[in-house]
């Protein structure tokens, strides 16, 4: 835990160099949490015999990613929008889209952890 918080530290001193911060820049610090949250949760390797678990640990991992996405994007698209004359972005579609694309990688990672999780008994019995 401690070197995810010197990364996510380090993340925010090197992206503070860049241009001069906007305090009101509302992109910017979703941006600077997305990448600090993607820092902060580095995936486990998986190795040649998987198993259920491992499986389980990385739709764990991916929810967190689809969560920190799903913060940052909203952000990134609103502004997008607002700058964007007759407002053609439709923030609730793009939203939905995501919903459903980080349900379904989700659910598969997680169904294939059950059907591994069920062989497994299968052979221990």
């Amino acid at each position: 835990m401690a070197q995810a918080e010197c990364i996510i530290t380090a993340i925010r001193e090197l992206m503070s160099r860049g241009l001069p911060a906007q305090s009101t820049s509302s992109v910017r610090l979703a941006y600077i949490e997305f990448v600090a949250a993607l820092a902060g949760n580095v995936p486990r390797p998986i190795y040649a015999d998987v198993d259920s678990e491992d499986l389980e640990g990385r739709a764990d991992h991916l929810e967190k990613e689809f969560a920190a996405l799903h913060v940052y994007l909203p952000a990134i698209i609103a502004d997008t929008a607002h700058n964007i004359p007759g407002g053609t972005l439709d923030c609730r579609y793009l939203d939905n889209l995501f919903q459903d694309l980080s349900a379904d990688a989700l659910a598969m990672v997680r169904n294939a952890a059950e059907e591994m999780r069920e062989h497994e008994n299968w052979r221990a019995s």
